[in-house]
């Protein structure tokens, strides 16, 4: 399995990360700005990473996020490389796209996500809506946490900004209203902020 360590990628401009040798049969599920992720079994995938620094900061995020149900389970870290556990389902954009609506208990879910990122003292309080999947048994997951110790985001800009495009952020921030009024008074002013996408 350790053949996925002949993989290498890169990253030119402000582009997403491309492959450049993949000597194994593992697909890509996914590319990024700091990498590029291949499902390797059934329940694991590896992100093989562009810069070290990059390595560092997600694997720190995760290693104080495994009592979190809310992100992945962190297997092992290499050189160039984190295998975490691979999550089965549709991103959360996907999800609501095909749904056409925001219920209570997505809402509910967004704040519990939101509230462990508190918990954990993680600087961004915050997710793009592709960021976020929904597992089979309905429960938020959350990937990407390279910026998460680092970037300061008081408030889920990015994550409203998805709903925007989607027309549920009013919904949102009504069910907001009824679960968690405080952050509802922080966060009621949405449509006034600079779009941060």
């Amino acid at each position: 399995m350790d053949d996925f360590k002949a993989i290498q990628v890169r990253r030119e401009d402000d582009n997403d990360v491309e492959v450049v040798h993949n000597p194994t049969s593992y697909p890509v599920i996914g590319r990024g700005h700091h990498g590029a992720v291949f499902k390797i079994s059934s329940d694991k995938c590896v992100k093989i990473y562009v810069k070290p620094k990059h390595i560092l900061k997600e694997s720190e995020a995760l290693k104080i996020a495994q009592d979190s149900p809310v992100f992945p389970k962190l297997y092992e870290v290499g050189d160039n490389y984190i295998i975490m556990e691979y999550i089965e389902g549709p991103t959360l954009e996907q999800y609501l796209a095909s749904e056409g609506e925001i219920t209570e208990n997505i809402t509910q879910k967004i704040l519990f996500l939101i509230q462990e990122m508190k918990r954990l003292n993680f600087f961004r309080l915050d997710a793009s809506l592709y960021h976020i999947f929904v597992t089979n048994q309905g429960e938020l997951r959350v990937i990407d946490l390279v910026s998460h110790m680092k970037k300061r985001y008081d408030r889920p800009e990015k994550l409203m900004n998805g709903l925007k495009k989607l027309g549920l952020l009013p919904a949102f921030l009504e069910q907001v209203n009824k679960f968690d009024p405080q952050s509802y008074e922080a966060w009621k002013d949405f449509k006034e902020w600079k779009k941060s996408e």
